[in-house]
């Protein structure tokens, strides 16, 4: 990346602590992802060219398929995605639905960086941390729950990146 050239990455809650049920049959669901790419858009505008997505299920692929929707509307090569594999088989236990969004990003994406070949405890870790030293700005979804998106938001407040969070604008 230039220097001028600004990069977002996400972290946010897997599908089971999300708000909302992961299905366009859910309203709040639709909301959430027009909440998402309206932020997307509002970054670009503000700079940002570079996204970059850890790739887990509920938010890190939601996030990503959204750019890569902004990125078709747009028709725009400006802006490019980075999936962050923490390791070579991520995906090897995610359901079909999640599956499917997972080779979609991938496939699509501008980079793939893949943390490590083989899966170790802290492989995630290394892969948050890599979003956030590589970043300016985190968005994420993060209502208080302990885990991996707390972890990652309070390691990017620690390297004074800015933070975004959704779950703060979010009304259900």
């Amino acid at each position: 990346m230039e220097n001028n050239e600004l990069c977002c990455s996400f972290t946010g809650y897997r599908p089971q602590k999300m708000p909302f049920k992961i299905s366009t049959d859910d309203p709040a669901y639709n909301r959430f992802e027009n909440l998402l790419i309206g932020k997307i858009i509002e970054l670009v505008n503000e700079g940002v060219t570079t996204f970059i997505s850890g790739m887990a299920t509920g938010f890190d692929l939601i996030a990503a398929e959204c750019v890569l929707e902004v990125k078709e509307m747009t028709e725009t090569s400006s802006i490019s995605l980075i999936a962050a594999i923490p390791f070579l088989d991520q995906a090897q236990k995610f359901n079909a639905f999640w599956k499917e969004k997972y080779e979609k990003v991938k496939n699509n994406a501008d980079e793939v960086v893949l943390i490590s070949s083989d899966y170790y405890s802290g492989c995630y870790m290394a892969r948050n941390k890599y979003m956030v030293e590589n970043s300016d700005i985190v968005v994420s979804f993060y209502d208080g729950k302990p885990g991996g998106t707390k972890n990652t938001v309070n390691y990017a407040l620690s390297l004074q990146r800015k933070v975004v969070n959704l779950s703060e604008i979010w009304d259900i």
